[in-house]
This record gives C-alpha cells, sequence and structure tokens, in this order.
C-alpha cells in the first residue's frame, strides 16, 4: 500500500497552482481522500479489451449490472529500482464485490485502489462529460478533469456502500 500511496504522490508536484486551493488538487488526491482497496481476483470471462479499460468497464457495468470503479491500478514498473507504478484505470466489482477488470490480463494489476461509484452518479457525469472517464482524465491527457468535484467535494451519494462479501487484502 505504501507504494501504491508512494505512486500516487508523485501527481502532487504536477498540479497547476491554479488548482492548489480545490479540495482535492488532482485525482489521486481525491482518490487517497474517498479510495478503497482491492485485490486482484480471476477474470470472470469473455474477451478483454486491453488499452481500453473505461469504456471496457462501463459496457461491463451496464450488462452484468456490476458497479463501475475509476481509480490506479498498482502495476509492475520498468523504472529500475521501482518496483510498482500507479495508472489511472477503470474495472467494474462484481456482486460479490470481487475486481473484474475487463482491460488487464490476469496477474498484472498488484493491487486497485479506486472509487466505486453509484450508477447515477456515474451515468450523469459521463453523459455531462461526454467522455467515458468521469472523473479522471482517461484517454485525453488534455481533457479537463470533473473540476466540479475536484474544487469542492465528492457528494455523498457518489459512492455505493462498502460491499460486506468484498474479500479482504492480503
Amino acid at each position: 500500500m505504501q507504494q501504491l500511496r508512494a505512486g500516487l504522490d508523485f501527481y502532487r508536484p504536477l498540479v497547476p497552482d491554479s488548482y492548489r486551493g480545490w479540495r482535492y488538487p488532482t485525482f489521486a488526491d481525491l482518490v487517497l481522500a474517498h479510495g478503497r482497496l482491492y485485490a486482484p481476483a480471476p477474470w470472470p470471462g469473455g474477451p478483454q479489451r486491453p488499452g481500453q479499460c473505461f469504456a471496457a468497464a462501463h459496457a461491463l457495468a451496464d450488462r452484468e449490472g456490476w458497479t463501475y470503479c475509476e481509480g490506479f491500478a498498482l502495476l509492475p514498473s520498468s523504472a529500475g529500482p521501482v518496483p510498482y507504478g500507479a495508472v489511472e484505470h477503470a474495472w467494474c466489482l462484481t456482486d460479490e464485490g470481487r475486481v473484474a477488470d475487463p482491460a488487464l490480463p490476469d496477474g498484472y494489476a498488484a493491487l486497485y485502489w479506486g472509487l466505486p461509484l453509484a450508477e447515477a452518479f456515474r451515468a450523469e457525469h459521463r453523459r455531462a462529460r461526454g467522455d467515458n472517464a468521469v472523473l479522471t482524465y482517461g484517454t485525453d491527457p488534455f481533457r479537463t478533469q470533473l473540476n466540479e468535484v475536484l474544487r469542492t467535494e465528492l457528494p455523498a451519494t457518489a459512492l455505493v456502500p462498502l460491499h460486506p462479501a468484498a474479500p479482504p487484502i492480503r
């Protein structure tokens, strides 16, 4: 977990001066404040869509009725002594509270840290934004984040309650 936190803290110096007074100057700050940890789980089946995590996670959530999550995946790093790196990512939670990642191959992510979005919040903000990424940059690094949430606060109704059957993090 310390490695993931260090990866997310990496974003802090990149914040434009105009964002420094915001409640969450970066998406990473939002995840640090409200995110939940999830252990990887075997892919439950079907074709995966590498490189299309946001669209694939929405499609899976819509098809299966599962919870869409946005946050970070802790992945192996090729940066010398740094064993892991945190990347913005989207995945789903099954009805049992297990990760279902429609984009990354099994065993690739060591840990997930993110926000399980309530269906109404996801639909409203996806539509308003016109993009598959609800809270983060997604595939377009020049797209503005969902600034209202970062500037003010994550609404109490934005996240689903903790899943009682979610597997523990080891």
